[in-house]
């Protein structure tokens, strides 16, 4: 054993100063990343360039229209389920309190990290008498359960591929089945409150703060991940009708379903990428690689290079979504209440339900 131990010390060692050189270097990786993605969607576009200049792009104006109104409607989801959250941890916030503060923080993730949203939230949720604790909690609870309920759309989704040898030629068909019977209910699984609060006050002892019990029952996690699946719905029928406003897709449940599942995958790995600002790049070439392996995207030649425009498209949306509903809660009408910091919670309020 003891020959061994040189050999095992020295390979931490080597771990220890790569992950020491990426921490260093954090913005030279996050630079070089963000170049490799852009010039591999760059390629892509070149290598189809001559015959998508001769693609019959069918774009609809009315259906650009109707995907940014579905992808208003989605951010301004994101506050009320929050909101409800909060409600179901002790805690209130106003409808334009949290709107307000949810959408400002949401530029915020054009940050690279991925995770000063979730600071700027809380910190606004004090300001507005929401305990830090549980503002706290609320993120990890709203961030397990949106992961979480992107995921399971996107695996429901598969059901309606047409072929999945797209995927298949990537990632075995074992696999694919094995993710489907082992992960799900993992996922599932995870979402349990015990395990939500452990993983919670870990990281809670990390920082030296006090330790927090989730008030909210596996029910109320469950009822929650519901909510978001019916938000990634409805951004996935805009998503939908951004494609067919570009392309000669033909309106079909499968094809809709699709369109619902690619692009709640598309936003768990652009979250789940953590190096660029907002998932930028991650997103776009996961969206691209998926319209082109579900075939959604209409001719065979040039459907790399269409996907990638939509991708593109998809990301100008949001944004653009995201502006619009950023622009509306700070003009919208309506004091904001707040409650003292120390303020206990209403006894009926642990338990409350709904979004309200």
């Amino acid at each position: 054993m003891a020959e061994h131990e040189p050999t095992s010390h020295s390979t931490a060692g080597v771990i220890a100063r790569a992950l020491g050189w990426l921490r260093a270097h954090r913005r030279l990786v996050q630079v070089v990343v963000v170049a490799l993605i852009l010039l591999f969607l760059g390629l892509g576009v070149r290598s189809s360039w001559t015959r998508l200049t001769h693609f019959q792009w069918h774009v609809q104006w009315g259906l650009l229209v109707a995907a940014l109104a579905l992808f208003i409607a989605q951010e301004l989801s994101y506050a009320l389920i929050w909101r409800g959250i909060l409600r179901r941890l002790g805690s209130h916030l106003d409808l334009v309190a949290s709107e307000r503060i949810y959408l400002s923080a949401e530029f915020v993730r054009y940050i690279p990290g991925n995770v000063w949203h979730v600071v700027a939230r809380v910190l606004g949720a004090e300001r507005r008498g929401v305990p830090k604790a549980i503002g706290l909690a609320s993120m990890v609870v709203e961030l397990a359960t949106k992961i979480t309920s992107a995921a399971l759309v996107f695996a429901v989704s598969l059901l309606f591929w047409p072929d999945v040898s797209g995927i298949t030629r990537v990632v075995p068909r074992d696999v694919i089945v094995g993710i489907g019977i082992v992960g799900v209910p993992l996922l599932l699984l995870g979402l349990h409150p015990r395990l939500l609060q452990a993983g919670l006050n870990r990281g809670l002892r990390l920082v030296r703060r006090e330790p927090v019990t989730l008030t909210l029952r596996y029910r109320d996690i469950l009822i929650i991940t519901g909510y978001w699946a019916l938000s990634w719905v409805v951004a996935g029928i805009g998503f939908y009708l951004l494609v067919r406003s570009l392309t000669a897709t033909q309106l079909t449940i499968a094809a809709l379903a699709l369109a619902i599942g690619i692009n709640a995958m598309g936003w768990d790995v652009g979250f789940l990428s953590f190096l660029t600002p907002s998932g930028l790049g991650f997103r776009e070439v996961a969206i691209a690689g998926l319209l082109v392996a579900c075939g959604l995207v209409a001719g065979a030649d040039v459907s790399l290079g269409v996907a990638i425009v939509v991708a593109f498209m998809a990301r100008l949306l949001t944004t653009a979504a995201e502006l619009v509903c950023v622009s509306a809660a700070y003009l919208a009408p309506g004091s904001v209440r707040t409650q003292r910091p120390n303020a206990e919670p209403a006894p009926d309020a642990k338990r409350a339900g709904g979004l309200g």
